[in-house]
């Protein structure tokens, strides 16, 4: 599989199952994904194994947005979970939990993901390098309402990056069990993915919003 074959599949296809029927090709561009195929999460939060999950979360992305780097987070953003899980506290409770995976995730992603896509002819520019390891790196941020914390990403990348990020938050959610702390990630998350510049300048304008998304 070409690179750009897997960026129009992960933008354009709709069906979990002919993404899944793909994944050796996939591999071949990046064969640490690998470390998902089969990876029982073991996590009352999750319905998918960890490959799945990945490919429902870019499948859950709006189709066709022009950030090719929103797709490639999508498909890798939980890649550093197999080093990370480790069992519930509660003895004989079987849950496991993956705490720091996002930070394992982007290590991963810069030690070997764009290695590998750059040895298949890859050319990330420094922008594109940035948006990936951003999108990947703050995937589980734990949004709020709050102006300190829309603050703190749109001094980090500006208004667009910060909403695509949203747009994966909520992308991720809803590749989860819909119990209740899962439903309100996607409410806050899809609140600031629409929201205009004037609110997120202003987040006490976005706490009566209803989003349009849900």
């Amino acid at each position: 599989m070409r690179y750009e074959e897997l960026i129009q599949l992960l933008k354009t296809e709709q069906n979990i199952d002919l993404l899944d029927s793909r994944r050796e090709e996939i591999a071949e561009l990046m064969p640490t994904i690998s470390l998902m195929f089969d990876f029982d999460q073991r996590n009352a939060a999750h319905q998918f194994d960890l490959w799945r999950h990945c490919l429902q979360c870019a499948i859950n992305l709006p189709r066709g947005l022009d950030d090719d780097m929103l797709y490639l987070a999508a498909l890798v953003h939980d890649i550093g979970k197999p080093d990370c899980q480790v069992p519930d506290r509660v003895e004989g409770d079987k849950h496991m939990h993956y705490p720091n995976h996002p930070e394992r995730s982007a290590e991963i992603l810069l030690k070997y993901i764009m290695p590998e896509l750059e040895s298949h002819g890859v050319r990330f520019t420094e922008a594109e390098h940035i948006r990936f390891h951003y999108y990947v790196y703050y995937h589980d941020e734990r949004m709020k309402l709050s102006q300190e914390m829309v603050d703190k990403h749109l001094d980090l990348v500006g208004m667009e990056v910060f909403q695509n990020l949203m747009r994966l938050e909520v992308a991720d959610a809803l590749a989860h069990v819909q119990i209740p702390i899962i439903r309100d990630r996607v409410r806050v998350c899809t609140i600031l993915s629409e929201a205009t510049e004037e609110q997120l300048q202003d987040v006490s304008l976005l706490k009566t919003i209803q989003p349009k998304a849900m």
